[in-house]
């Protein structure tokens, strides 16, 4: 058997924002979002009252970190607490952008559904086998490609077009430009582009790699930016450019996080999104408020948090709430599929996961 798991239960984990810092920290808005505890007790409660997770009831364990000190320790001194104390056998994982702390997970045979909003890579998921998940989201490969088409198509790019693409440091995202980019960016006739690197190691290396590729761009000339990595990259870079005029014409899709960016105009001045286009596959995450929710399994969310008194005014307040809803309904139709003839650990959980084909649709998003 895998970890946290009896005849009778079956031990989850699951992350929440300290609400005093819900949006990374002082000056940062979130919008109405509700009170995340409430809403992952109102999902375990719907699984528990459906049967829970393969006959037995989900056992929530919830943490709090505060994204405001957000940093490599913090992350993996979350891993110890769930793996070492808690002991859980899954792990909802929102605010978790280290690579190191996924590792940590995997070493301990904890299955992680990521319902966080940074970018993964086909590389990742193979290196974390069979233990990392994604349910609400493309892997990073598809994103660059769909992205790039799609701006494409809306005349981003042409041969008098100077192109910069700011990178994050971590996930292999270089291969993800390289391979599924940078060709089609290349056929669309532009001549010119220049990459940089965002350093995640730090606060500190974040403002000063993004301050680098600013004037790295600007010398250059470069008039189209895209943004590859973690969804804070586009506000580090427009923060710092704005004061100097540099306004180039900016890729803004769904893992630049466009809900965010519309609360938080003091950090993306709206001069600097000026003419900005891009792609995106979760609603929530894109600021799409028309006909929600829809029907399917956006309602079924939606209404489950009702009957916990969380409402939502539009879709974007329901952004974090959808995500742990599907995490959750993840992990229950899996566990459907379990075969309990085998020992239940992270093998027969992939094994279920795979077997439900394109039969399981995410509420947050259009990918899955």
């Amino acid at each position: 058997m895998g970890p946290g798991i009896s005849g009778k239960s079956v031990r989850i984990g699951f992350i929440v924002p300290n609400p005093k810092t819900a949006a990374g920290g002082t000056g940062f808005v979130d919008g109405e979002s509700g009170d995340a505890k409430v809403q992952v007790l109102a999902m375990v409660k719907y699984v528990n009252e459906q049967g829970g997770l393969a006959g037995r009831e989900i056992d929530p364990v919830i943490r709090v970190v505060d994204s405001a000190t957000d940093s490599v320790q913090q992350e993996n001194a979350v891993c110890t607490g769930f793996t070492e104390e808690d002991k859980v056998f899954a792990v909802v994982l929102t605010g978790i952008r280290e690579a190191s702390a996924r590792s940590c997970f995997a070493q301990a045979n904890t299955v992680m559904i990521d319902a966080g909003s940074s970018p993964l890579s086909r590389s990742e998921f193979s290196a974390l086998k069979p233990y990392l998940w994604a349910p609400s989201f493309t892997p990073v490969e598809n994103y660059a490609q769909t992205l790039a088409t799609g701006l494409r198509g809306q005349d981003f790019f042409g041969p008098d077009v100077k192109v910069g693409v700011l990178i994050e440091s971590e996930r292999n995202l270089d291969e993800a430009f390289s391979t599924y980019m940078k060709p089609i960016i290349t056929a669309a006739g532009v001549k010119e582009m220049t990459t940089a690197t965002f350093d995640t190691s730090s606060p500190g290396t974040q403002g000063s790699s993004a301050g680098a590729a600013v004037n790295g761009f600007k010398a250059r000339g470069v008039n189209r930016v895209i943004f590859l990595g973690r969804p804070d990259m586009a506000g580090f870079f427009t923060s710092i450019a704005a004061p100097q005029l540099y306004a180039p014409r900016l890729s803004i899709g769904t893992f630049d996080v466009p809900n965010f960016i519309r609360l938080n105009p003091t950090y993306y001045p709206p001069a600097a999104l000026k003419g900005a286009v891009g792609v995106g596959f979760a609603p929530s995450i894109d600021d799409i408020s028309s006909g929600f929710p829809t029907k399917g399994s956006e309602s079924k969310c939606v209404n489950i948090y009702t009957l916990a008194n969380q409402e939502f005014a539009e879709r974007s307040d329901a952004q974090r709430a959808l995500l742990y809803c599907d995490a959750v309904l993840f992990l229950q139709a899996a566990m459907k599929n379990v075969d309990t003839k085998s020992p239940l650990n992270a093998y027969s959980f992939e094994a279920a996961a795979h077997s439900l084909g394109r039969t399981w649709q995410a509420a947050s998003s259009l990918e899955t």
